[in-house]
C-alpha cells in the first residue's frame, strides 16, 4: 500500500487548505492532514482539555448570526497528549493549534463544570494563525454549501441508488447525473427570469409540481377550443 499522499506529492498536487468535521478530530488523522496540506480547519470535539482551554479564554465577541446574538473568542491549545503517548510518540511532537470558540447560553441552564459557564460551545480548530477568528468561522462554515450540493445530487439526481453492479458503469451514471444537475441549474435561472411564480433556487420536485404537472383541461368557448389551465399560474395560452 502507498504511503500516505505519497500519490499527491507524485503528481505534484499541494493543498492549501482542507475543511473537515468532527469525525477526523483524532491524532493520527490530524497528523495525516498536516503531512499532506498547508492548513487545516477541523470541528473538534469537547474533551476535559479542550473545556479547559474554554475556560481560559478572556474576551469575547459579540456577533450576530441570525437573529440571535453569540459571543465568540480564541486560544491555544496542544490536545492529543495521551493519544500521542499511547502511540509512542514524545510530547516534543505535540504541536500547539488554534481554537475559535462560539458560544450561546443553553436553554437548560445547565452549568460546565470547567468553564463555569452554562453554554454550548462550538469550536474550530486550526493551524492558521493569521485569519481573524470570523474569517474561521466563516470559512469553515463554507463546507455546508458543498454538503448541501451532494443532498441535492443524492435526492434529487438518484445519486444515492447505484443502478448498476460495476463500478465504472456507476462512476458514468454518477457523472451524467452531475451533468443533468448543472444543467437543470441553468434551465431554472432561466425559466425564473421569465415566469414570475419560479425561482432559480427551487429543487427539481418543486418545479415539477409548480411548472410540469398543473391540472388542466381542454374545454369549448366561443366555437373554439382552449386549455384551461388551473391555479394563480401567470401562463398566457
Amino acid at each position: 500500500m502507498p504511503e500516505r499522499g505519497s500519490l499527491l506529492h507524485e503528481t505534484g498536487i499541494t493543498i492549501d487548505a482542507i475543511r473537515v468535521d468532527s469525525a477526523s478530530y483524532s491524532y493520527e488523522i490530524i497528523k495525516a492532514i498536516e503531512m499532506n496540506s498547508k492548513r487545516f480547519f477541523v470541528k473538534a470535539r469537547m474533551s476535559g482539555t479542550l473545556e479547559k482551554a474554554i475556560g481560559n479564554i478572556q474576551q469575547w465577541k459579540e456577533v450576530k448570526v441570525g437573529d440571535k446574538i453569540l459571543l465568540r473568542g480564541s486560544t491555544t491549545i496542544k490536545p492529543f497528549e495521551r493519544a500521542a503517548r499511547d502511540s509512542g510518540d514524545t510530547s516534543e511532537n505535540l504541536k500547539t493549534y488554534r481554537i475559535v470558540v462560539t458560544k450561546e447560553p443553553r436553554r437548560d441552564g445547565q452549568i460546565n463544570a470547567f468553564t463555569g459557564e452554562a453554554c454550548n460551545y462550538s469550536p474550530i480548530m486550526t493551524n492558521d494563525f493569521d485569519l481573524t477568528d470570523d474569517d474561521v468561522v466563516f470559512f469553515y462554515n463554507a463546507r455546508g454549501m458543498q454538503e448541501r450540493e451532494f443532498d441535492v445530487l443524492k435526492n434529487d439526481f438518484g445519486w444515492d441508488k447505484m443502478p448498476f453492479s460495476k463500478l465504472e458503469q456507476n462512476t458514468v451514471f454518477l457523472l451524467i447525473m452531475a451533468m443533468c444537475r448543472n444543467f437543470y441549474a441553468h434551465i431554472i435561472k432561466k425559466f425564473s427570469e421569465r415566469v414570475d411564480f419560479l425561482s432559480a433556487n427551487f429543487r427539481i420536485k418543486k418545479f415539477i409540481f409548480r411548472f410540469i404537472c398543473i391540472p388542466a383541461k381542454w374545454i369549448r368557448s366561443g366555437r373554439t377550443i382552449k386549455l384551461r389551465m388551473y391555479g394563480k399560474l401567470a401562463f398566457k395560452t
